[in-house]
């Protein structure tokens, strides 16, 4: 690579940082409604709160992983760049979620830059990397693709670790039409994020970045999440559009719903699905076991923070105090 060793390290930097920060730019409201877009429409799904979720098909290209593969210098500069980017919060991946009318909510990646893999012991041991590109960190498209072999006992455990996953949720349209489209429970939009991650942390088609088109197959992948963060982002409006804070989601009038109605009821969820006592707070309880912090934003600004890492351990601490009990 001599034309880019012939630069002066500072522009080096300049290229490499472009190049881990990189991600999509936001689709608009009126891209939802093309054939790229997978609409969720199954009687099935409205028992989870799918109903009237799109994921785009579109596949993110890859960033920077093949580049750490080049040379020892490059990984070496590279890898000093990550770390930058890492330390200014820049290194984060990125999903866009289009919520329109409280009642359709599209999802799509906009960046996925770095993934990291905590390799199986079998794994580590057969591992046949160069000593500078052990510490390689891989494309989500390797990571989290499925394998099309069967799990052993020794080689069916890996973990693929997003450590910041930023999604900014973006409010369109009025309260008026909430129930045009579907007859789902009011709180739609947490129940349609957490439709999302869980397909993220199930190695699911509709939310792999990768080729739509590729056969799919069973993943033996554990995801997890390091922070997750929920951005509610209000439409430019002036703020007598909104609906009071506290206005009932199951009532449909004119107005624009707050964006702290939203995140309250991002942050509400949470206690359903720890209980468990419906079908949803069940279905979604794999959440509380891959994402370690879930912090609440309104315009970029942190409104509450949830440590489920912390939550999850104290509940199982308990737990296991009382089985030591015994049997009464």
């Amino acid at each position: 690579m001599p034309e880019l060793f012939g630069l002066p390290r500072e522009l080096r930097d300049m290229i490499y940082m472009s190049v881990v920060t990189w991600s999509l730019p936001q689709p608009r409201r009126e891209d939802i409604e093309d054939h790229r877009w997978c609409h969720i429409s199954d009687p099935e799904s409205i028992h989870s709160g799918e109903y009237g979720c799109s994921y785009s098909t579109d596949t993110i290209p890859g960033t920077c992983a093949n580049l750490l593969s080049c040379n020892r210098q490059v990984n070496h500069e590279l890898t000093q760049a990550i770390e930058r980017a890492k330390r200014r919060g820049l290194l984060v991946a990125k999903l866009d979620c289009i919520a329109v009318d409280e009642s359709r909510h599209a999802f799509s990646w906009l960046s996925l830059p770095i993934v990291t893999n905590r390799k199986s012991e079998h794994e580590a041991k057969v591992s046949m990397l160069s000593a500078w590109a052990d510490r390689i960190l891989f494309t989500p498209q390797r990571m989290l693709n499925f394998s099309k072999r069967s799990p052993t006992p020794s080689s069916s455990t890996s973990t693929t670790i997003l450590e910041n996953l930023w999604v900014d949720i973006r409010i369109h349209g009025n309260r008026t039409a909430k129930w045009s489209s579907n007859q789902c429970p009011p709180e739609r939009t947490s129940w349609a994020v957490c439709a999302a991650l869980k397909r993220l942390v199930d190695g699911d088609t509709l939310m792999r970045p990768i080729d739509a088109t590729s056969a799919p197959g069973p993943s033996w992948n554990n995801i997890t999440i390091g922070e997750l963060v929920l951005n509610v982002v209000s439409p430019k409006t002036s703020n007598n559009l909104w609906l009071p804070e506290d206005y009932p989601l199951d009532v449909a009038t004119y107005g624009v719903v707050h964006p702290r109605t939203v995140a309250k009821e991002l942050l509400d969820v949470w206690n359903i699905i720890w209980t468990g006592e419906d079908f949803k707070g069940a279905h979604y309880h794999i959440l509380l076991e891959r994402i370690k912090i879930v912090k609440i934003c309104v315009g970029g600004e942190i409104w509450r923070v949830r440590e489920l890492g912390i939550e999850l351990e104290r509940g199982q601490a308990e737990h296991r105090r009382i089985a030591m009990r015994g049997v009464w």
